[in-house]
């Protein structure tokens, strides 16, 4: 039987059980989430495995574990399943109006986000959002697993050539220091790092692009980056911090001025660097017309920070 017919012969719960072996690791684990008997998994993986003509797991002292083509398989069943749950959230309740699943960065949340559900809903074809807020790192993974349909974000250069993803850039957006209005340094202008150096900061923990970027910055100065004296991921919680103490913190610019008459932009004599933002989607997700609406409307607001 040719392997798409024998693929056809599978239901949905074929392949959730490759899901829950891997979060389980035992085949009796992922029966028991299933709500099936033992014998009635084992059969399950065995049908898998003969539509897929390969064997998908590899058995433990501990249990069962997915094998290298097993989590191969489930990287793109995952994408799958998500268009499928997808689907019935977006059919569970007004069904006439499409549901789009989009993750973004936390800033574009005060900035993008009301630009383009303004251009929608003025036109009277705003989908219904479900918005994720997270990680560069966490939003990229959901959507190539399917959890999200779209993502606007900074991009990992290691994704940009990914032949899976259909990337669109957007704007280049700028990282600014922030300092309460009454600051010393809040009515300066053309500001050099060594005096900025000598400042307490809030900062984004390690790893965070924010943080990378502040110490490349100071680095590229001849200075050594500040040690911070709170870390804090979230830029709400930094610039609240920023606003009642003589603490500095770097957000993007876009944030800073969101939060005009609480937090000052501090003048720099060296600007900060500028990062790009992207518009992201798996290649068959430009088909939706929803997704392809959120596109467009995007690329109108990127026109006017250009």
């Amino acid at each position: 039987m040719p392997l798409r017919n024998r693929i056809d012969r599978l239901r949905i719960r074929h392949l959730r059980l490759l899901e829950q072996i891997a979060q389980t690791g035992s085949l009796s684990g992922a029966a028991q989430r299933l709500a099936v008997s033992q014998p009635g998994a084992t059969k399950m993986l065995q049908e898998i495995e003969a539509a897929l003509g390969t064997h998908l797991i590899e058995r433990t002292s501990r249990g069962a574990r997915l094998s290298v083509v097993g989590s191969a398989a489930l990287g793109r069943l995952r994408i799958a399943l998500g268009a499928l749950d997808a689907t019935v959230d977006a059919l569970s309740a007004q069904p006439e109006i499409p549901l789009v699943r989009l993750g973004m960065i936390p800033v574009l949340a005060v900035s993008a986000l009301p630009a383009l559900a303004g251009l929608l809903d003025g036109s009277g074809r705003l989908p219904r959002l479900e918005i994720h807020e997270a990680t560069v790192e966490r939003l990229t993974g959901s959507l190539r697993e399917g959890q999200l349909d779209c993502v606007v974000s900074t991009l990992d250069a290691q994704l940009k050539g990914m032949a899976d993803l259909h990337i669109t850039p957007l704007w280049e957006a700028t990282l600014a220091i922030a300092a309460a209005p009454t600051h010393p340094l809040a009515r300066k202008r053309k500001v050099p790092a060594q005096l900025l150096a000598q400042f307490r900061w809030a900062l984004p923990p390690v790893g965070a692009s924010g943080r990378t970027h502040i110490e490349r910055w100071f680095i590229e100065a001849g200075l050594n980056p500040p040690q911070p004296f709170v870390e804090a991921h979230s830029f709400h919680t930094r610039l609240a911090l920023v606003s009642s103490t003589a603490m500095l913190s770097v957000a993007p610019q876009a944030a800073v001025r969101h939060y005009a008459g609480t937090v000052r932009e501090v003048s720099l004599e060296r600007p900060m660097p500028k990062g790009s933002i992207f518009f992201v989607t798996r290649k068959e997700g430009v088909q939706l017309p929803e997704i392809a609406l959120i596109q467009e409307a995007l690329r109108k607001i990127a026109s006017k920070y250009s």
